[in-house]
């Protein structure tokens, strides 16, 4: 993972605690996609999908790892 700058980190971790709704939206849209790869028969918009799920899957696991980060940075 690329090097992220101490601001961001530190943002991230404030939308962790502070923003429950917006990171029970990204957990029911990260669902949505999981729902719609089991369903996808056409290999392209599969890959998109499983792309889109990939990069939202990862902005929420940074979310919630960076409050650690910031402790370690």
């Amino acid at each position: 993972m690329a090097q992220i700058p101490d601001s961001v980190l530190e943002s991230l971790a404030r939308i962790g605690y502070s923003e429950k709704r917006l990171m029970d939206w990204l957990d029911e849209r990260l669902a949505g996609y999981d729902k719609v790869n089991r369903h996808q028969t056409d290999d392209v918009q599969l890959r998109i999908s499983q792309g889109r799920a990939q990069e939202l899957a990862e902005l929420r696991d940074l979310i919630k790892k960076a409050p650690e980060l910031c402790r370690k940075a």
